[in-house]
């Protein structure tokens, strides 16, 4: 208790002492009732100013606080390819029960491959390792404390950003285990396939194939592709220790339709160790059919191109550039209509797309006749302002229609429209709001008439778009598939179907395997408590049904543990007759399988930049003494100074109001009052 508190509990006990003698000097009563009279009015007063001075002591605990040890295990399956499972073990068994180092360190085990979690138990299984989420969780999960950090790895990354130059930062040290061999050996590879995911009847389709070699000889082994069974192509492939890497680009005839799978495979060495990553499984589907999309303009612009691209980039579309005064010949050939800043000249486009049913995408900018379109458009209408603006996208993430979740728009740049007052005849299905100087203005951006199958895109320079799309994610896949989407919406013919299914027709591996559906009511809102079940069937007599479990605006099933093979399925809503089918297959590859050695450069260096060093499993008793011995994680005392009232409020409040009453009481009843 300060000593300041004291002085004022002193005072208050003078003042009330003399406030109680002032009041009772001159009562005419026995000394016995003045003196109990007197002690219940000093109780009272004193009390009274002790609330006020409200008297605190200090009050302190103390606590150990230990430096974190963070042992990051790689819990993928290529640690048992190269032989660092029982070292694994070994290492973490030998860390996690020494006393001296539960002495020193909090230890938090955990384990990490695609994702991470704690470490309950070593199990390597995983089939793809990202070390890099490894280590950023890790770095967002301890951020607040001092970590001594150990990675226990292959150092073999197939997944996510390249790990060498992670920073953990300044309060962190990361030492660095390599598990398995880490021996080099003369090896050939099968790397990247680049092909399209589609290809047509009767035409040659392309195969670009990346290969690598490690070794000092001079090797020739033979490339052998077959597909379905069937050898299509061979060819001698020279590699030498100054030719390491080869790019061989090959044509193959599209003879017959369907999933074809294509198997590439590099004959192997004579001392080649890992024979794995010699070979190499794609698979194409073979189609005989083509959407034709015209894109009418009266001008040149980027964005035709940037279409044009996009649309072509799934081999099943054809793009052909059309000006408004195009003849009736070649409008019968188009498919589906992209109508570029209409205007006037756009009379007899408007009339023939009107007269064959047909939906459209319409794109409005600067250059747009307001006046025409208004005229021709029947479920909205705009009062152009005359005015230019930068309009920027806000994404409705509730948009159900199909899935846009492949394109991130909070990055993408502002397109150029006009500034207008918007009145719409129906409720339009927006993709995306106008969002003009930071602000949301709830109007529509990027619409769909779903009635009329019209699209509308309230702004130019969408090439802009594409190109961003790239520099965000270094392709140009989720501007290409929202586009392909929004031209099979156009090109599909019928009413909209209640149950839609998404999914590709072959899978690299089981761990992309993903179904998902989305059902609707007869109004066509998304029901969100619909009960949908997927039946899969395959080869050996496989069946299995399993629900769909909601996710966002659509339901899903993830099938990451079925084996490669040939697979039908079956959607159904229980409760109602509604059931939609398809087929997929899943290929034979597995990346973390084409490793048998480990990157052990690459852990140096990564050590290193974070102020640690690396350990071979031999050399775990020189880690132990390191983390035993490094002065920057010792454990450290702090203390809690916690500040306690002296006194009950409500026990001094219950005091003071008995002893007034006790006062009152015993002067009415002598007569005193």
């Amino acid at each position: 208790m300060q000593t300041q508190t004291i002085v004022f509990i002193i005072g208050a006990i003078i003042l009330a002492l003399g406030i109680t003698i002032f009041t009772y000097r001159n009562v005419k009563s026995s000394p016995r009732l003045r003196l109990i009279l007197a002690a219940l009015r000093f109780l009272t007063i004193f009390l009274g100013l002790l609330l006020l001075i409200n008297p605190e002591f200090e009050k302190n605990s103390y606590y150990t606080e230990k430096a974190n040890l963070v042992l990051l295990v790689d819990q993928s399956s290529s640690i048992s390819e190269v032989g660092g499972a029982e070292e694994a073990v070994k290492i973490v068994d030998e860390l996690t029960q020494n006393s001296d180092l539960q002495g020193k360190y909090s230890i938090q085990p955990m384990g990490f491959a695609q994702d991470v979690g704690p470490l309950d138990s070593l199990v390597f299984s995983e089939k793809m390792t990202n070390i890099t989420y490894g280590l950023e969780t890790i770095k967002e999960t301890f951020s607040n404390t001092k970590n001594n950090v150990v990675l226990i790895t292959d150092g073999n990354h197939t997944y996510g950003k390249d790990y060498e130059y992670f920073d953990l930062g300044d309060e962190s040290l990361l030492n660095t285990v390599v598990l398995g061999d880490t021996t080099s050996y003369d090896d050939i590879g099968i790397g990247l396939i680049n092909r399209n995911r589609y290809a047509f009847l009767g035409n040659q389709f392309p195969l670009e194939i990346q290969m690598s070699y490690s070794g000092q000889s001079q090797v020739r082994p033979q490339l052998i592709l077959t597909m379905d069974g069937r050898r299509v192509h061979q060819e001698a492939v020279e590699f030498s220790s100054n030719n390491r890497s080869r790019t061989l680009n090959v044509l193959l005839k599209a003879e017959s339709t369907g999933i074809k799978t294509i198997r590439v495979e590099l004959t192997p060495l004579d001392i080649e160790r890992n024979t794995r990553n010699n070979t190499k499984e794609i698979a194409i589907e073979i189609i005989d059919e083509k959407t034709k999309v015209g894109i009418v303009s009266s001008f040149k612009h980027p964005d035709l191109g940037a279409l044009k691209r996009a649309i072509e980039s799934n081999e099943q579309r054809q793009v052909t550039l059309l000006s408004p005064s195009a003849s009736v010949e070649e409008l019968e050939e188009i498919d589906v209509f992209i109508l570029y800043q209409p205007s006037g000249g756009f009379e007899g486009i408007y009339n023939f797309i009107s007269n064959k049913g047909m939906g459209k995408l319409t794109i409005a900018g600067p250059n747009t006749d307001w006046n025409f379109l208004n005229g021709k458009v029947q479920t909205f209408a705009m009062e152009n302002y005359g005015q230019d603006e930068e309009i920027l996208p806000s994404k409705n993430e509730a948009f159900e229609l199909f899935d846009i979740s492949g394109i991130q728009m909070s990055d993408l740049p502002p397109l150029q429209g006009n500034l207008g007052e918007l009145t719409f005849s129906k409720e339009p299905k927006v993709i995306a709001y106008q969002q003009i100087r930071g602000v949301n203005l709830n109007k529509p951006l990027f619409f769909i008439s779903e009635e009329d199958k019209d699209i509308f895109l309230l702004g130019a320079n969408i090439w802009k778009w594409r190109l961003s799309t790239f520099k965000n994610t270094n392709d140009f896949v989720g501007f290409d598939e929202l586009v392909g989407k929004l031209i099979f919406y156009l090109s599909s013919s019928g009413k909209k179907e209640r149950l839609q299914l998404d999914y590709k027709n072959v899978y690299e591996n089981s761990a992309e395997a993903l179904i998902r559906a989305s059902f609707f009511d007869k109004t066509y809102d998304f029901k969100e408590n619909a009960s949908l079940m997927l039946r899969i069937k395959g080869a050996n007599g496989f069946d299995r049904e399993v629900p769909m479990l909601p996710s966002g605006n659509q339901f899903q099933a993830d099938l990451s543990n079925l084996e490669e093979g040939d697979y039908t399925f079956t959607v159904s809503e229980t409760t109602e007759s509604i059931s939609k089918s398809g087929q997929f297959r899943i290929l034979d590859f597995d990346l973390e399988k084409q490793f048998l050695t480990s990157n052990h450069q690459k852990l140096a260096r990564l050590a290193e930049r974070n102020s640690g060093k690396l350990y071979y499993p031999n050399q775990e008793e020189n880690l132990l003494n390191e983390l035993l011995a490094d002065t920057e994680f010792l454990p450290v005392q702090k203390s809690i100074k916690n500040v306690v009232s002296l006194i009950d409020f409500r026990v001094v409040l219950a005091i003071m109001a008995l002893s007034l009453a006790l006062e009152w009481f015993i002067r009415k009843y002598n007569g005193l009052l």
